[in-house]
């Protein structure tokens, strides 16, 4: 597989991984609401939590995605070290820079957030449900963004390939040649 192939497949296993994660975590943090309120949380959450317990699913998810992070940086690092740079080639766009940037301040901000929510009970999880909501799929979607800029980036960009070497039986002189 060339290096190009495993860094868009690792950005793609990168973004479904986080999208994942976020769901998950959203659906655990409605399913405790429910369970300290006793208001339920709704008929998909409950069908998620029948089929996969939450409480095991969530940690599941929050290991898989820093695993699936680390891949992703292993995959861009093998495309960047084979990709050939010529003077004048184009940069990583400026949406990529900003939407990761962003994802690196957002992810941790919502994961602390999610976490002192869930930790401090029921009502108070209920007070800032739509806030750390926001957050959460804040985070989900500036590192999608991302992630789609840069995996953009590689689709365009030409990776280094082994010089071709011309054999003399292949090469046709032309009549400057012959003289």
């Amino acid at each position: 597989m060339s290096a190009r192939r495993a860094a868009l497949s690792a950005l793609v296993a990168l973004i479904t991984v986080h999208i994942g994660c976020t769901l998950v975590a959203l659906a655990a943090y409605s399913h405790r609401i429910g369970l300290v309120t006793h208001d339920g949380s709704g008929f998909l959450v409950e069908l998620l939590d029948a089929v996969v317990p939450l409480r095991d699913l969530l940690p599941a998810m929050l290991w898989l995605l820093p695993v699936t992070l680390l891949v992703t940086f292993a995959a861009l690092g093998c495309w960047a070290a084979r990709r050939t740079v010529r003077p004048g080639d184009e940069r990583l766009p400026r949406a990529a820079w900003t939407a990761g940037i962003a994802a690196v301040l957002l992810n941790p901000l919502a994961a602390v957030r999610y976490a002192s929510a869930t930790a401090n009970g029921g009502e108070y999880m209920r007070t800032v449900q739509v806030e750390t909501t926001l957050l959460v799929l804040a985070a989900a979607a500036a590192t999608t963004m991302s992630a789609l800029a840069v995996a953009g980036f590689v689709r365009r960009s030409e990776t280094a390939r082994p010089p071709s070497r011309m054999r003399v039986d292949d090469w046709s002189a032309g009549t400057a040649g012959r003289e």
